[in-house]
């Protein structure tokens, strides 16, 4: 911290920099200079600024609260990335080694002599409580060498995004800081990106798994103001059961004998150091998520796309074929007793019926051979697969919006661990649309990419590119249609053909939402107080 104070102050005499350098750019946040990149995509010179304020420190006074704006009056040497916000868990993954309440920042690439480029604005995923802009996998150089700005952005998380605090709710406040910090990330880029070389009435929004899941908030919470003219969800969730008003809050003041459910909680807490807030939060294991206040978060996306309560622009939006099969590796009984399963914390679907669930996913059958097998299918498509066909259905018939729907097929045993047997897995797509295929050797079982591969990810990342360029055009891939919900040729399948696009069936393949989505609108719902359904 220490080094990015004097950085930030160093003059530009010292950093070897004149007023013309294309790298020195004049920003809302003050003065950032870059650094120009020959190395990562073979060919292509990129120029790139990181870890670039969007907002002010969130520690202290400014815990809990919308992100407030921030100036330097010298020069941010922004050659490395900034910390990742403080995390929900005690592993966050790859690029949180770091982290800060001083995390509101953002990582911006673009060509070298970048003109009005069309822009990426990437969330990244996380379960809300983990994950960081800085994660090698979602690198966005090898989207911007396609002819586009990228930008990614940390997100407050878990405790700091999400309290779910009394006085919030008894102050008519939101309890989605996170979200806000969306909105405050966009509305930099809007104010900025025209200086890096991107056009600020091109804009897109995305992103992966939560980071999907934000995007989908965000149309909602904005609906009439977007700032942008496109969005991509990649495996986006539906939302999640919250706990009960102040339940996680109050175990953690309870910790820092500070008042409990009442005036004076947040003060409080705002008085303590943020990593001692962590380590409380790691040893109670309390967590954080979403709040439904409508304000900015609202309990059914599906019910808001139909009355038009959402951003009218154009969506790339799909899943993995086995979404569900790490997900539901950490619950045991996913394993072994299906009816138990259907009970879970894991699947969070209390008020599925279990003869029904277990009429279409038939465990030790020819289709689910193993209960695995069935569980797997039933967060799949509970979770995610049924959020895609509904918001694709009614963005269509409905808004008349055109969308593009995908899923993603592509299996191999050098993709995971645990090889080939977890399918097409929740975030395997996310290094093929990235072009960060690399970063594949760097995990195990540590095995290359292979040439086939190379050739899904190319053509993936061509789609993905094309769509940012013009999302009213949308992939303009081989094989892959503009989706029509009575034309069942319109889902896409990726990761098959090492040439573009396969045609799937969307009529087949969504055929279990025909009952899903008969208890889908009552969910999220409120964990009762034991905080297991097993126990309600």
């Amino acid at each position: 911290m220490l080094l990015l104070a004097v950085l930030l102050l160093t003059p530009l005499a010292t950093l070897g920099v004149h007023a013309a350098d294309p790298l020195l750019i004049r920003t809302t946040s003050g003065l950032v200079y870059g650094y120009a990149d020959t190395a990562t995509v073979p060919g292509a010179t990129l120029n790139k600024w990181y870890g670039v304020h969007f907002a002010a420190d969130t520690s202290g006074a400014n815990r809990w609260r919308p992100p407030q704006s921030f100036h330097s009056a010298g020069v941010f040497n922004a050659s490395a990335f900034g910390p990742a916000c403080l995390q929900g868990r005690a592993n966050g993954g790859n690029g949180t080694s770091v982290q800060s309440e001083d995390c509101l920042r953002l990582n911006i690439i673009a060509p070298t002599g970048a003109r009005a480029l069309p822009v990426y604005v990437y969330s990244y995923g996380g379960g809300f409580d983990s994950g960081a802009a800085s994660d090698p996998k979602i690198d966005g150089s090898f989207m911007a060498a396609r002819g586009i700005v990228f930008v990614s952005y940390n997100y407050r998380l878990s405790l700091w995004a999400w309290p779910h605090a009394a006085e919030l709710a008894a102050a008519g406040e939101t309890q989605n800081l996170g979200l806000l910090d969306t909105r405050a990330a966009l509305e930099w880029v809007r104010a900025n990106v025209g200086a890096f070389g991107g056009d600020p009435e091109k804009i897109t929004l995305g992103g992966e798994s939560v980071g999907a899941e934000m995007t989908n908030m965000y149309m909602s919470a904005w609906p009439d103001d977007p700032l942008v003219r496109g969005a991509i969800m990649q495996s986006s969730d539906t939302s999640q059961p919250q706990w009960v008003l102040g339940s996680q809050l109050s175990i953690v003041s309870a910790n820092f004998s500070c008042p409990v459910n009442t005036t004076g909680e947040l003060d409080c807490l705002r008085k303590q150091d943020g990593f001692a807030l962590q380590r409380v939060l790691l040893a109670t294991g309390v967590q954080f998520q979403p709040v439904i206040d409508n304000i900015t978060v609202f309990k059914d996306y599906v019910k808001q796309t139909r009355e038009g309560q959402t951003a009218r622009v154009p969506l790339l939006v799909g899943t993995n074929k086995d979404e569900g099969t790490l997900i539901v590796n950490s619950e045991p009984t996913a394993f072994t007793n299906e009816t138990t399963y259907i009970l879970s914390n894991n699947l969070n679907f209390p008020f599925a019926s279990i003869p029904a669930v277990e009429t279409l996913y038939p465990a030790l059958s020819s289709v689910y051979p193993s209960v695995y097998n069935a569980t797997s299918a039933i967060w799949r498509d509970a979770h995610m697969l049924c959020l895609a066909h509904n918001l694709a259905t009614w963005r269509t018939r409905t808004l008349e919006l055109p969308v593009w729907r995908y899923r993603f097929d592509l299996v191999a045993d050098n993709l995971n661990s645990l090889g080939a047997s977890i399918g097409t897995f929740h975030g395997e797509d996310i290094r093929f649309v990235m072009g960060t295929t690399a970063t594949i050797a760097l995990s195990p079982p540590f095995i290359p990419v292979t040439p086939f591969e190379q050739s899904v990810s190319d053509y993936m990342l061509t789609a993905w590119t094309n769509f940012i360029k013009n999302p009213m055009s949308g992939p303009r891939l081989s094989g892959w249609k503009q989706y029509d919900p009575d034309d069942a040729s319109t889902l896409a399948i990726l990761g098959i053909s090492p040439f573009g696009a396969l045609a799937g069936n969307h009529t087949a393949t969504d055929a279990s939402c025909n009952y899903w989505n008969t208890i889908l609108p009552l969910y999220p719902q409120t964990f009762p107080l034991c905080g297991n359904w097993m126990c309600s």
